[in-house]
């Protein structure tokens, strides 16, 4: 009769049964992390369930299954019971039964099943039931995660990292990933990967990850290919390997992985460790866009709006930039407020452009600068100089090196104050340590005029050819007319 339960059990996995996940908050390079699938218990039940011949579950209807499965449980056999509890649960066999469901799973862990309390925490969790109680998954799944069941231990520690019905608790996180880690889960060493990866609850050990991602992959992983050539792009715990990562991008995109299909639009569109092809990096971006990846959709509007690897399109443009903003994408949210600031393709709004790039700083510093600007110039608002210096402020210790620039230009300027040419030379030291080509240009103007820094036209020189060698445009035209001014000196 233990057939009869791995086989609906099978069967509650052939016809879709849910992945129950806790979603990760991408961290760093915001690059996100695909966790938990499956329902805990049910993993190894359909493990045994694969063991039997095809021909032998063609036999046996879901109706026999369910007679069997009603005859164990009153003979007092819990799996049986928890099986009974799926088949409700999923509508497998019988009607669709969430209340009978619940009372099978509990019966079935007072019964001593582990992988009841498991389950019916994520009913809980997920709220199908109704409103979602996160206090009581987690006292389910902390009865399912002490009698041992990994998937609970799994669940668990994704509730401590993020918070959830839960004191937020890295440490504690770690200790029961590590668990169903130990206890062989795929998805528990992803996670664990992921911990060591980003040093929470743990000292950040990068090789430890890469072995555990290895590991996944050994045990069937798709989605842990992508963090791993990650790993390996950016030589973070060994040695780069780009062709090795590319190679892992491959496997991930080919299995419908869609940051796997977004990293390829990225290397293809920069043509590194591959031939620059934008038709590809197009492909790419658009097979992740199309099933919902925002940074893809970013990515595939501005190819439209650019004319990049296809042919312009605008308003398709604006429809992907809409769409990615509506996920929340930054990026996205910044560059509608750049079209609407100037009326590119939709109606010209200064109010809705502050709204984008206010959004948008949440997450991307450099929405700050656009903002700034606006109010730097009153440009459709009430112009604030000192509003502008803070926004640029604020831009500048969040790391983006446009806010420095920008917050030199009005120091040498002065705008609403007395010119500060001290202050302005450090925020283009600032930029330049942060490999600006435009405040390399601007420190050979301030060493060329002697506006803010001493006067040496050598060292101009210098940073003009500094300037010209990354790619900015009037640095070019600035170190010509210094050269032949210091080729005339010295004839004189």
């Amino acid at each position: 009769m233990r057939i009869l339960l791995s086989l609906l059990c099978l069967l509650a996995v052939a016809y879709g049964l849910p992945a129950y996940a806790v979603s990760w908050q991408a961290s760093g390079s915001e690059k996100e992390l695909l966790l938990t699938k499956g329902v805990g218990g049910l993993t190894l039940l359909h493990n045994r369930a694969g063991k039997i011949h095809r021909s032998t579950r063609a036999e046996m209807s879901k109706s026999a299954l369910i007679s069997s499965l009603n005859a164990e449980a009153l003979a007092g056999n819990a799996e049986a019971v928890f099986g009974l509890a799926v088949a409700h649960e999923m509508g497998h066999g019988v009607p669709r039964d969430l209340p009978a469901a619940m009372e099978l799973y509990e019966k079935a862990g007072e019964m001593g099943l582990a992988a009841a309390y498991n389950n019916l925490g994520e009913i809980y969790r997920q709220g199908k039931h109704g409103a979602p109680d996160a206090e009581k998954a987690r006292e389910l799944y902390q009865i399912a995660a002490d009698w041992g069941d990994a998937w609970a231990q799994n669940n668990l520690g994704l509730l401590y990292l993020h918070g959830i019905g839960v004191a937020r608790n890295p440490k504690l996180a770690f200790y029961w990933v590590k668990g169903a880690a130990m206890a062989g889960l795929m998805q528990g060493i992803e996670n664990l990967a992921g911990l060591y990866r980003d040093g929470v609850g743990v000292e950040r050990d990068t090789s430890r990850s890469r072995v555990l991602y290895r590991k996944a992959i050994s045990l069937g992983s798709i989605d842990a290919h992508v963090p791993l050539g990650e790993l390996l792009e950016n030589g973070d715990g060994g040695e780069a390997d780009l062709a090795a990562a590319i190679r892992h991008y491959r496997v991930a995109a080919g299995e419908g992985h869609l940051l796997g299909n977004h990293y390829l639009g990225t290397l293809y569109e920069d043509g590194v460790g591959v031939k620059r092809d934008l038709e590809l990096a197009f492909f790419h971006y658009e097979r992740a866009a199309r099933r919902g990846l925002a940074r893809s959709q970013f990515a595939l509007g501005r190819f439209y709006l650019l004319g990049q690897g296809t042919e312009p399109n605008l308003q398709k443009a604006i429809r992907l930039y809409k769409t990615a903003a509506k996920q929340g994408n930054a990026q996205a949210l910044n560059d509608l407020g750049v079209l609407y600031e100037n009326g590119r393709g939709v109606p010209q709004s200064y109010e809705l452009a502050l709204e984008f790039y206010t959004a948008s700083s949440a997450r991307f510093p450099f929405a700050l600068t656009n903002a700034g600007l606006l109010y730097l110039n009153g440009r459709g608002v009430r112009q604030d100089v000192d509003l502008a210096k803070k926004l640029f402020q604020q831009a500048s210790e969040r790391g983006e090196p446009v806010g420095d620039v920008l917050l030199g230009k009005v120091y040498l300027q002065g705008f609403n104050e007395e010119p500060n040419p001290g202050e302005a030379a450090r925020m283009f030291l600032l930029a330049a340590s942060k490999g600006v080509p435009e405040a390399f240009y601007l420190l050979g103007y301030c060493h060329e005029s002697g506006r803010c820094l001493g006067r040496n036209l050598v060292k101009a020189r210098d940073f003009y050819k500094m300037a010209a060698e990354q790619g900015y445009p009037e640095a070019e035209s600035a170190l010509r007319q210094l050269e032949w001014r210091l080729r005339t000196q010295s004839n004189n």
